[in-house]
């Protein structure tokens, strides 16, 4: 992130909902405490709800007080907050909302960078684009862009549908799509480590590394989620987006450049390298579990097959990764609670150890890089943990997920967003799991009690192939 002072007008679809309480509004606050906002910005948040600027002023400000841990609020940040009731079903919400835009752009002296960001449902793609176009809002002078956050789509299908309603209205540069996880720090750390050390990319394939494993276990419920949990499970929650998204950028090849183009270039070459599951290939390295519990839970069907947890063996069809299984796992009210990826490097034949020698990034809630390898010591080996000593690096303020994000689309930036094109690339893998489950048995469901690592099945995953899941307990 830059220091450089980012402005324009935002627009908020969905400004009371649980995002835009609990990251966006924090995020934004946190930006300009820091200085990275400049006083040519303003936020218009649009929701159903009726109520003042002064009203939703004091609901950002509950909502920043509840996440921030600082000691004092920046107070002159909620003066450039606003706030109008829209139905984004109806053309005459969206002409009084351009009213309320062109008010607040005046006042802030907001020239020429309009953001909108859909954190709402899917279904109303169709009507806001097509009333943000219809009002005159997208004539006002100036840059526009559309940021969309996950779900996109239910499947391939629907996700085309949706991208061609945003094409309606916004060229494809304009177009942001949404993966938080490639704004956290840790994430973008495993491409930047290889980038500027080659001697660690030139140990990068299956002549050194023997596999990875990719874990997003947490040890929580669903919440107050049921609703749209009970409708899309794990694997859309969690696999067809965060885990596909992390295994792309741990696997991709590095660029020449670290540019948002080439950087996207390279996690869709890897993607389109990862083969669509037959069903037979489900069968074999596809495991899903359900907590005992789930169907009890809020808003969750009695009789509910949804998956609670999945651990899946992806496998990458390139000369640099044949041979080499990616283990993915994540799943709730498990044992554990982090993001890590541990990439496992080969032994010497007839060699055992304790701990396997890995390289470790450890996304949250630690973050850092380190490495395990075995050593001798009196006829016996033991593993060695490295880790940067204390005091070698400077303790920073790292930005948070949403921070980045809501920074680098204000200035135009895509590096850390993905693209469509992944996208449809991630929902051609994930649909060959859903349809071939639709074809299997039911699942005996739950398998798995609170608490636990997940369904055993998960373990013969890794052992059939003489491999362990590393846990973290």
């Amino acid at each position: 992130m830059s220091n450089q002072k980012a402005s324009g007008l935002f627009v908020l679809f969905g400004g009371t909902g649980d995002l835009a309480e609990g990251a966006l509004l924090p995020a934004f606050h946190k930006l300009y405490r820091q200085g990275k906002l400049s006083e040519h910005f303003a936020l218009v948040a649009a929701s159903r709800s009726e109520m003042s600027n002064e009203e939703y002023r004091d609901l950002a400000r509950e909502a920043v007080e509840n996440t921030d841990t600082e000691d004092s609020l920046a107070d002159d940040f909620f003066q450039h907050l606003f706030y109008q009731a829209t139905d984004n079903t109806e053309l005459e919400d969206f002409e009084q909302l351009s009213e309320a835009i062109q008010k607040a752009a005046k006042e802030f002296e907001v020239t020429d960078s309009f953001v909108y960001y859909y954190s709402i449902p899917p279904s109303v793609f169709d009507e806001t684009t097509t009333n943000l176009k219809e009002s005159g809002i997208l004539d006002l002078e100036g840059n526009h862009r559309v940021v969309v956050e996950k779900p996109f789509g239910e499947d391939s299908e629907s996700a085309e549908e949706y991208y061609g309603l945003l094409k309606n209205a916004f060229n494809e540069d304009e177009i942001y799509l949404v993966d938080h996880y490639l704004g956290i720090n840790a994430v973008q750390k495993m491409m930047s480590l290889r980038y500027y050390n080659p001697a660690l990319d030139g140990i990068w394939n299956n002549d050194y590394i023997e596999h990875v494993q990719i874990s997003l276990p947490e040890n929580f419920s669903i919440g107050t989620r049921g609703a749209f949990y009970d409708e899309n499970g794990a694997l859309l929650d969690m696999f067809q987006n965060h885990l596909l998204q992390i295994l792309s950028t741990v696997a991709m090849d590095v660029p020449d450049e670290l540019t948002a183009e080439k950087l996207n270039k390279q996690k869709l070459s890897l993607l389109k390298n990862i083969t669509s599951f037959t069903k037979d290939e489900v069968e074999q390295k596809v495991v899903r579990g359900q907590y005992k519990g789930y169907r009890e839970e809020e808003e969750v069907e009695k009789d509910s097959l949804t998956e609670t947890y999945v651990a899946i063996e992806v496998s990458i069809d390139s000369e640099r990764w044949r041979g080499v299984p990616f283990y993915v796992r994540t799943g709730k009210c498990l044992e554990e609670n982090h993001n890590t990826v541990d990439v496992i490097l080969r032994s010497r034949e007839n060699t055992t150890f304790t701990e396997p020698n890995r390289i470790t990034f450890s996304i949250q809630p630690e973050t850092g890089i380190s490495m395990i390898l075995n050593q001798a010591d009196s006829a016996q080996t033991k593993p060695v943990a490295l880790h940067p000593e204390a005091g070698t690096s400077e303790e920073v303020d790292l930005p948070e997920a949403y921070e980045t994000i809501l920074y680098d689309v204000l200035q135009g930036d895509r590096m850390h967003f993905t693209t469509y094109a992944q996208v449809k690339e991630q929902w051609r893998i994930t649909d060959s799991i859903r349809s071939s489950w639709k074809e299997l048995s039911d699942p005996d469901f739950p398998n798995y009690e609170k608490g636990e690592v997940g369904p055993k099945e998960a373990e013969e995953l890794l052992s059939k192939s003489g491999y362990k899941w590393l846990y973290r307990t």
